[in-house]
């Protein structure tokens, strides 16, 4: 008999624990995908307001139902325009690709004109196969570069969307 209050009464109690401590995040979702990032407190997050046209760059303090909250400004979802989410974003080898074939690019030719111009004491002559293989480093590393959308656009056309979720 005793056992059985001990237990009903750690059962209770964890269960009102539970349900006391919810989390609520921002979620920025595409509709109809899994496509999703989250937001929670005190993460960072660089939104565009609508008529404005710079990014800003806040920290979220609380979420409401239809807006959230940075420091003391109250930003409703219907105004925010797009999110940049490059910073979500971990994909580590995406991130440095695009820079470093541009750099490996430039390196390349400056290589081979240091080498012919400089070392070899001789007149610089143009070499159509490092030429060729300079700019295509170059290319695909600005191809890299612009091709990666880190931008969501919320307008009223687009599937993205802005939304609270709660986990009890």
């Amino acid at each position: 008999m005793k056992y059985k209050k001990h237990i009903t009464l750690t059962i209770l109690f964890g269960l009102a624990i539970t349900f006391s401590f919810a989390q609520s995040f921002l979620v920025l979702e595409k509709m109809g995908t899994k496509k999703r990032y989250v937001y929670h407190i005190g993460q960072q997050i660089n939104y565009q307001i609508e008529g404005k046209k710079g990014m800003e760059q806040r920290i979220l303090t609380h979420i409401l139902d239809s807006a959230f909250i940075t420091h003391n400004d109250t930003i409703p979802f219907s105004t925010i325009k797009m999110v940049h989410i490059g910073h979500k974003r971990e994909s580590g080898l995406l991130t440095t690709a695009g820079p470093v074939l541009i750099m490996a690019g430039v390196a390349i030719l400056a290589i081979d004109v240091i080498n012919r111009g400089l070392i070899q004491d001789g007149d610089y002559t143009w070499d159509s196969g490092i030429g060729v293989a300079s700019a295509a480093l170059v290319t695909s590393g600005a191809l890299i570069m612009v091709l990666r959308k880190n931008k969501k656009n919320l307008s009223n056309n687009g599937w993205w969307r802005l939304r609270k979720a709660v986990i009890y």
